[in-house]
Order: C-alpha cells, then sequence, then structure tokens
C-alpha cells in the first residue's frame, strides 16, 4: 500500500488486469473504497467498506466488490450487460453529485468515452483526481474499441478534466501523477 495523504491509501497492483485499489480512512474506522479491483486483491478479503465508488464497470474495477458490502455506486448509464462487465448485484445509481463524508469533500463527474457511464472523483480538500480509465500518468487514456467505449466522447472529457482544481491525478492503473 502506498500513502497519497494522510487518510488516503492506494493498493497499486502491478497486474494489467487489475485496477488500483484506493481506501479513504473517516478517522473512525470507516473506510471508502474507490474501485474494487477484480476480486484477487488480498488486502480486501477482510475489509466490509462503508461505501464503494465504481470509476466504471470493466471487471477490473468492479469485480472485488463482495455480495455484502453495501453502499456500492456506480454510474446508471453502466448498468448494461456487455462484454468485460461486471454490475455487482448490490450495486446501485449514483443519485448525488457531491459527498461529503468525514473530513473528505468528493464530486463526481460524469466523463463517458472509456465506458457509457466511467466518472471521475475529485476530492476537493487535498486535491485529489480519481480518473478511473478514462485520464492516465504521462498523457495516456482509456480505450475506446471495447463495446459502450467512444473515442470523441473521451476527448471531450479529457478536455474538461484538464479545466478541473486537482493536485495528485490517482488512475486507474499506473503510478499517480502531479498535476
Amino acid at each position: 500500500m502506498q500513502k497519497l495523504t494522510e487518510n488516503i491509501q492506494m493498493i497499486r497492483t502491478d497486474e494489467r488486469t487489475c485496477s488500483n485499489i484506493y481506501l479513504l480512512d473517516n478517522g473512525k474506522g470507516e473506510k471508502l473504497i474507490i474501485d474494487s479491483g477484480d476480486g484477487g486483491v488480498q488486502e480486501l478479503d477482510s475489509l466490509t467498506p462503508t461505501y464503494t465508488f465504481l470509476t466504471h464497470s470493466h471487471h477490473d474495477h468492479s469485480g472485488g466488490v463482495k455480495p455484502d458490502w453495501q453502499n456500492v455506486y456506480l454510474h446508471e448509464r453502466d448498468f448494461v450487460k456487455l462484454l468485460f462487465r461486471i454490475v455487482p448485484k448490490n450495486a446501485r445509481a449514483y443519485d448525488f453529485k457531491n459527498f461529503k463524508w468525514g473530513t473528505f469533500n468528493l464530486e463526481i463527474y460524469w466523463t463517458p468515452g472509456h465506458t457509457e457511464g466511467s466518472i471521475c472523483i475529485l476530492e476537493k480538500n487535498n486535491g485529489l483526481l480519481f480518473s478511473g480509465d478514462t485520464k492516465f500518468a504521462d498523457g495516456d487514456r482509456g480505450r475506446t474499441d471495447l463495446p459502450g467505449g467512444n473515442e470523441e466522447k473521451i476527448i471531450d472529457s479529457l478536455k474538461f478534466i484538464d479545466k478541473l482544481d486537482y493536485k495528485l491525478l490517482c488512475p486507474g492503473h499506473g503510478p499517480t501523477e502531479q498535476k
């Protein structure tokens, strides 16, 4: 695990088949997970998060959700059965755009292109942008050739992301990057 801030850690997986997983701790023993990986990450086996936010429904981001987890959120446009997708049975659609939890102030942004329901999450107090597979370090971006991907939409989403005020990019794969 890599410490990003006092209460935010990243489980970085080096495998291409599993996403980075971010753990936010509200200081009261409760955790919020951003992306759950593919189900093969041992650090999650004994964890029952208070909230789980998925950036999209590709199996490497949503396959780690356990059946007993509560408060699992996914964008409504990703509740589709397509190749490489896992929509957890306990997932529900985001019904908020802002989420304040402990010392965290999270803003949810719809950033389609990698999938129709891809989102990014900006943690405003620490300046971290959890970009899923929309944007990676070194200017790379998510692929659009899988079912539900759209080249024009991801380009528009990247232009939108470039206007956001953040300090650290926390992508779905690979290393973090200072803006």
